[in-house]
């Protein structure tokens, strides 16, 4: 028998727990792998995309009830996150697109100080713990692990993620044990994963990198675009353009087909690239069209551009029509890929859907179906924009669920 059970060891059910311990309850921290932060530990690149700026903007968060997420981020901001780390050691440093990284560089020193502050709080942590049946007992919920270990207490806050990156032994598990108790779910999706194409020359472009604008029409929203890193691999595109693009992208592939179209120079028009063409082609008329790229643009991208553009790369550059170098500066400027539908689970950062908000108090986030349940982190319909946005809200809603659950009465 304890006061407060907490399932799931990942960043937000880590900070639940030690935020109700620190209230003075008892609270046992249940996690089912062998290790806590799993996904602390891979996350960006092994660094650890810590919180974003601008993690305090609901517009960058998604699910079927977007202004769920505003209270919890009022309540838990990320000056908040800052000051809650800067507490145990940690100073962070900004990057591009407002995100911010521990000065560490290591998603590994986030876990550590995460582990020093459960033990300093007292929460009794237990890995191994996958639990199998959780049910509720007149003013108490019973949960009984794999083993066979039996708890008891009369708050639970289950923070079990979503089930992207099953290679870390994410599933649906504590999902379904939510849903045991009456709450529903949405459909789940991969999100922030890049996109696959069957376009044969997006696959000759593979291991180029390039930075792009990369835009696409998203129904009610009109367009919606993203400049920055662009990755051609051997499936698709990927990047964090993509991981970007891929939130609004993936609920409409599974109606079909989408296009994006990719913008190699976003800072000039057709037109100017069309005269930036005749002066290198000015300049050095004896090159092939493809050789004429030397120096502009990789001709791992330029080769099969041309082809899809059905251009005749080794034709001379002084042989060239304004008409074709017309359609080449299109080309350039709105090159149409097709995408299918998002790369697999596996190459998921984020899983898109989980329990739905509707079933619970935004400003508590305890169940209005089952008194002394709170739910925290990926687990709930929430999911982030790329860039640290997912662990503000995994801070956040672990701050706020741990908290409730500690002065509930």
């Amino acid at each position: 028998m304890t006061d407060i059970i907490v399932v799931g060891g990942g960043a937000a059910g880590m900070m639940a727990a030690i935020v109700a311990a620190r209230l003075g309850r008892r609270v046992i921290l249940l996690e089912a792998g062998s290790k806590l932060g799993r996904k602390i530990l891979v996350s960006g690149n092994g660094r650890c995309n810590l919180t974003n700026l601008e993690g305090g903007d609901p517009r960058h968060y998604h699910g079927t009830h977007p202004r769920f997420v505003r209270p919890v981020l009022e309540r838990f901001a990320v000056k908040d996150t800052l000051a809650f780390f800067r507490r145990l050691g940690v100073e962070c440093r900004e990057e591009t697109r407002g995100r911010l990284f521990p000065l560490s560089d290591q998603a590994r020193c986030i876990v550590a100080v995460l582990e020093d502050a459960l033990q300093q709080a007292g929460v009794q942590i237990r890995t191994g713990a996958r639990v199998v049946h959780l049910e509720r007992e007149r003013e108490a919920f019973v949960v009984r692990s794999v083993d066979g270990e039996r708890f008891q207490a009369p708050a639970l806050v289950v923070a079990t993620g979503g089930c992207s990156a099953p290679q870390l032994g994410a599933d649906t598990s504590g999902l379904d044990l939510v849903e045991s108790l009456g709450h529903e779910r949405t459909g789940l999706m991969p999100g922030l994963v890049p996109l696959v194409s069957p376009d044969p020359h997006v696959r000759r472009m593979q291991g180029s990198r390039v930075q792009a604008r990369v835009s696409t029409r998203t129904g009610q929203r009109g367009e919606t675009s993203d400049t920055g890193d662009l990755l051609f691999t051997s499936y698709g595109v990927s990047g964090p353009t993509v991981l970007y693009l891929s939130t609004y992208l993936v609920p409409l592939l599974a109606e079909g087909p989408r296009l994006l179209e990719i913008d190699f120079f976003p800072d000039k028009s057709p037109e100017q690239l069309s005269e930036q063409l005749k002066e290198r082609w000015s300049a050095n008329p004896h090159r092939t069209v493809e050789r004429s790229f030397a120096g502009w643009i990789s001709p791992r991208v330029a080769v099969p551009l041309l082809r899809s553009l059905s251009l005749p790369g080794e034709a001379v550059v002084r042989r060239m029509t304004r008409a074709q170098r017309w359609t080449l500066a299109q080309g350039l400027h709105a090159w149409p890929i097709r995408v299918t539908e998002p790369h697999s689970l596996e190459h998921a950062e984020v899983t898109i859907g989980g329990i739905s908000t509707g079933q619970v108090d935004p400003f508590s986030l305890q169940s209005h179906l089952v008194p002394g349940l709170y739910l925290a982190g990926e687990a709930l319909d929430v999911n982030g924009d790329w860039g640290g946005f997912n662990f503000q809200w995994a801070w956040s809603s672990g701050w706020v669920a741990g908290q409730s659950a500690a002065v509930q009465p």
